[in-house]
């Protein structure tokens, strides 16, 4: 995995991402010293422009190729984040200013994101479902690697750690740029689209009602951006200030464990991916446990038992690995690229609203409530998806 190129640039990316994860939360909470309603509007923000631009991005990835998309998108994201950097070190945190870097940074995500993964089912010769293991593996090492580079930003303060969270994006584009140029892997084919039908939302459509396993998948991925993620970015935060404040420049160890949970889990199922002959069924498992297991968050009442949990329900990642090779497989490679955002608009996308409406909820109804709530709603949804019964039926592409 990690002689391929692909997943090299694959791996800075994440890395790149998940020292963000950290350096933004630490920015927000301690730096900037922010109101959960605050920390709500600023997380939703910078996901707000996965609502209206992931789509364009992933239709134009494929008109000009993955490559090119993720080269450009990906470059200018590294500048904002040095620019920014310096304009912290020169000005401090500036309410105006940081709305802008959250603007900017989420428009070139919506690009980068949907280009990126378009290469995952060609990554390797081995079967689809086993390559989107492989880059859930790439992703959950290299994120752990930026929460334990998380570590080093009361050293580094603001500026250092927006600088080089920009330095780790330039890395991941100048492997982009190597795999290419030596063609260690099959980069995602592009064709003539001149002969297909005229819209873009029109073949979206189309494309969930003839296949309604995607249908359901792309399901499963707003409940996870609209409930799961916002719990990640909301709660975890906030019971760790609430209750275990001496510890807040240890934030990066929350994220370290949630990380070490992925990584066991993912590795684990690319082992078993042989026989797991039913992933969306285990997804819906994951899932369910997940949201029944937030409970035990209301009592916590010590930092280790809080990291514990953490890293057991890091575990959760594995869902969206399970059945996300099956969805890329399902994608018509014309459209691969919009077939890829549109899944991530519901994700990344809903997660904006669900991350602005939790840090509301906590200021509302308090933080056990807001976690209780949090449980029964992820319930639900799985019991939804169990209902439909194309997830409970999947077999591996």
């Amino acid at each position: 995995m990690f002689k391929n190129r692909f997943f090299r640039a694959y791996g800075f990316w994440h890395w790149g991402e998940g020292f963000q994860t950290v350096l933004f939360t630490w920015y927000m909470a301690f730096h900037a010293n922010l109101t959960a309603t605050e920390i709500g509007f600023y997380q939703a923000l910078v996901l707000s422009p996965f609502l209206v631009f992931t789509i364009f991005g992933g239709a134009l990835t494929d008109r000009v190729g993955a490559g090119l998309s993720y080269i450009m998108s990906t470059s200018i994201f590294a500048a904002i984040l040095i620019t920014y950097g310096f304009m912290d070190l020169q000005f401090g945190f500036v309410p105006e200013l940081f709305f802008l870097y959250c603007v900017g940074a989420g428009i070139v995500s919506a690009f980068s994101n949907p280009a990126i993964d378009t290469f995952i089912p060609d990554a390797t010769d081995q079967p689809v479902q086993d390559n989107s293991l492989l880059a859930a593996t790439a992703h959950n090492i290299a994120k752990l690697t930026g929460n334990v580079s998380g570590l080093l930003l009361p050293l580094l303060s603001a500026t250092g750690g927006f600088v080089v969270n920009g330095i780790l994006m330039a890395i991941s584009v100048i492997f982009l740029q190597t795999h290419q140029r030596r063609r260690d892997g099959h980069s995602p084919n592009y064709v003539d689209h001149s002969d297909l039908q005229p819209g873009v939302f029109r073949r979206i459509i189309l494309h969930y009602r003839n296949c309604p396993e995607n249908l359901d998948i792309l399901l499963s991925s707003a409940l996870l951006g609209l409930i799961i993620v916002p719990a990640g970015y909301i709660l975890v935060p906030l019971i760790l200030r609430e209750r275990f404040p001496e510890y807040g420049n240890m934030i990066a160890l929350i994220g370290i464990s949630s990380w070490i949970g992925a990584i066991l889990t993912t590795a684990a199922a690319k082992q078993m991916s042989a026989k797991i002959v039913r992933p969306g069924a285990v997804s819906l498992g994951v899932w369910g446990g997940y949201g029944a297991g937030l409970l035990i968050l209301i009592n916590v009442n010590s930092f280790p038992a809080f990291c514990l949990i953490i890293c057991i329900f890091g575990g959760v990642k594995v869902g969206k690995a399970l059945v996300y090779g099956k969805y890329l497989h399902n994608s018509p490679v014309n459209d691969r690229g919009l077939i890829v955002a549109v899944d991530q608009t519901a994700f990344w996308g809903l997660a904006t609203l669900g991350t602005a409406g939790m840090g509301v909820l906590v200021d509302m109804i308090g933080l056990n409530t807001t976690i209780m709530l949090t449980s029964g709603c992820i319930l639900c949804g799985v019991a939804i998806l169990m209902i439909r019964g194309h997830l409970s039926t999947m077999v591996p592409a």
